[in-house]
C-alpha cells in the first residue's frame, strides 16, 4: 500500500474513532430502549397530579409538561396560580418521576431523554387524562415549557406514527387536544419538528428574544414552512429563558410573565370555550 493512501486510511480511522467516542456519552439518548403506549401509560399513571378549580366538573383541562430541570414546585405553583382561577384544571405530568430520573443535568445536556423520545408521554398522558372523571376528555390543551414544549411539538410532528424509541401510538388521542401552548421550546437538532411541524391543533408559541438556553430563531425558522398566521407567536424581545416563574436562572420578569398568562388564557378561552 502506498504511503499517502496508508496515511489517509489511518487518519480516517482516527477521525471515525474520535467521532464514536464523542457520541458515546449520548448513547442513552441516541439509542433508547423501545417503548410503547401501554407501557408509557402504566409508567406515567402514578405520576400525574391533577388540580381542579372550585366546582363539580368535569373541567376543561390543561396538561402541563415540565422543562429539563424537572417538575419544580415553583413551576407548579406558578401555573396553578393563573390556570385554576380562570376555571381550568391543571394536570402535571412528571416524566422524570415516571422514569426514576433524579438528576436533571444529563437531560439538559442532551445525554438522556430527548424530547422526541419523551413525545410518547404526550400521547400517554392525553389518554390517561381523558378517562379521569373530573376531566372533560373532549376539551384538553397542552402546555409545555422548554424541553416539555419540544416534547409536545414533536408529538404533534409524529402525528401518531412511530417515533424516536417508541412504536406508533396512533393519532386518535391527539384529536382530543384543542389547543397547544409552548413557552420557549427547544426547536434545534434533533427535534422532529425541524422536518415536519404540525399547525394543528391551534398553537401559541411564547418565545424569549434573549434566550441563552434555547435559540428562539430555530423555532422561527421551523415555522417558516407554514402559511403565515398558522401559528400564533409572541416574542418578548428582552426576555430570557424561564421569564415566567422563579428559578435558579433568576430570569423571572413579572411584566412578561403576566402578559404571557393573559395571552395564554385568552387563547384557551377561544379554543376550549368557557372554562366549565
Amino acid at each position: 500500500m502506498r504511503r499517502p493512501l496508508r496515511w489517509f486510511l489511518f487518519s480516517l480511522l482516527l477521525l471515525s474513532s474520535g467521532s464514536l467516542l464523542g457520541l458515546y456519552p449520548y448513547r442513552a439518548a441516541l439509542l433508547p430502549a423501545m417503548d410503547d403506549l401501554a407501557s408509557a401509560k402504566s409508567r406515567l399513571a402514578p405520576h400525574l397530579s391533577l388540580f381542579t378549580p372550585a366546582g363539580d366538573g368535569p373541567f376543561a383541562t390543561v396538561l402541563v409538561f415540565h422543562g429539563c430541570s424537572g417538575q419544580r414546585q415553583a413551576l407548579v405553583d406558578s401555573v396553578k396560580a393563573w390556570l385554576l382561577p380562570a376555571g381550568y384544571a391543571a394536570l402535571f405530568v412528571d416524566s422524570y418521576a415516571a422514569r426514576g430520573i433524579d438528576d436533571w443535568r444529563p437531560v439538559c445536556a442532551g445525554k438522556r431523554l430527548w424530547g422526541n423520545q419523551r413525545a410518547l408521554d404526550v400521547y400517554a398522558a392525553v389518554d390517561l387524562a381523558a378517562h379521569m372523571p373530573q376531566v372533560d376528555g373532549q376539551r384538553l390543551a397542552l402546555l409545555g415549557f422548554s424541553h416539555g414544549g419540544w416534547s409536545i411539538l414533536d408529538a404533534l410532528a409524529y402525528a401518531g406514527e412511530a417515533g424516536h424509541g417508541f412504536a406508533a401510538p396512533g393519532r386518535r388521542g391527539l384529536a382530543r387536544v384543542k389547543a397547544v401552548i409552548t413557552y420557549y421550546p427547544y426547536c434545534g437538532f434533533p427535534a422532529r419538528l425541524r422536518r415536519q411541524i404540525n399547525p394543528e391543533p391551534p398553537l401559541l408559541m411564547l418565545l424569549a428574544g434573549q434566550d441563552h438556553v434555547t435559540d428562539h430563531r430555530q423555532c422561527l425558522d421551523a415555522l417558516q414552512r407554514l402559511a403565515p398566521g398558522s401559528v400564533q407567536v409572541t416574542q418578548y424581545a428582552q426576555a430570557d429563558h424561564v421569564f415566567d416563574h422563579d428559578s435558579e436562572l433568576a430570569t423571572y420578569r413579572s411584566q412578561f410573565a403576566e402578559d404571557a398568562q393573559r395571552q395564554a388564557k385568552r387563547f384557551l378561552s377561544v379554543h376550549l370555550g368557557s372554562a366549565q
